[in-house]
């Protein structure tokens, strides 16, 4: 009877034998949220200068009219999907008044025809803005570093200096210049630019 007793109970079932290690893996889901913003035009700054050499020449800033931003926030990374500023070109300044009304009269950047430039972007890769100037109804393109901060309702876009290259635009100005004046004397066709850009919701 012990023998038989041994024998039965020493089996145990196939569900005691069975052990289960089972890990949970959680997904983390990552919001994308996509801000429409209006730019701040009375506090945006816009800086511009051009070079003499190696050194600056002449430096000054315009204003902004109106603009708009869209920003697209996946988690802490901010890209701009989206963008568009208006220079008031009247606005223009630098320290000589008779530089003032240089570039605002028809051989440069003839105002009364053309009262604004219009900055679009389109692209924000690596950060680099990509997008358009639209200068004297020509278009130049655009590549500029910048960097976007959001507190709450409220961006500022940090843009780096980028340059754009007015030969392309064939200004009075330069067109004589370059046929007329000896190279040296030539006035350096690239202009810098920065800007800091304030947008709200």
């Amino acid at each position: 009877m012990a023998l038989l007793v041994s024998s039965c109970g020493g089996a145990s079932s196939e569900g005691d034998a069975e052990t289960t290690d089972s890990t949970v893996v959680e997904n983390e889901v990552i919001e994308t949220v996509v801000m429409d913003m209006t730019v701040d035009t009375a506090t945006t700054v816009i800086n511009w200068n051009n070079l003499s050499g190696d050194e600056i020449d002449h430096m000054g800033t315009v204003a902004a009219l109106s603009g708009s931003v869209q920003i697209t926030a996946t988690g802490d990374e901010y890209e701009i999907t989206a963008g568009s500023l208006v220079v008031d070109m009247n606005s223009i300044s630098e320290g000589s008044e008779k530089l003032v009304g240089h570039l605002k009269a028809e051989d440069f950047f003839n105002v009364n025809a053309f009262a604004t430039t219009e900055f679009t972007f389109d692209r924000h890769e690596d950060g680099i803005v990509y997008g358009m100037a639209n200068i004297i109804g020509k278009e130049l393109p655009i590549e500029a570093p910048v960097t976007v901060n959001v507190d709450g309702d409220n961006a500022t876009l940090e843009v780096s200096q980028f340059e754009l290259d007015f030969t392309a635009l064939e200004m009075p100005f330069f067109v004589t210049e370059m046929a007329e004046a000896p190279e040296e004397e030539r006035h350096n066709p690239i202009i810098q630019f920065t800007a800091t850009v304030n947008a709200m919701k």
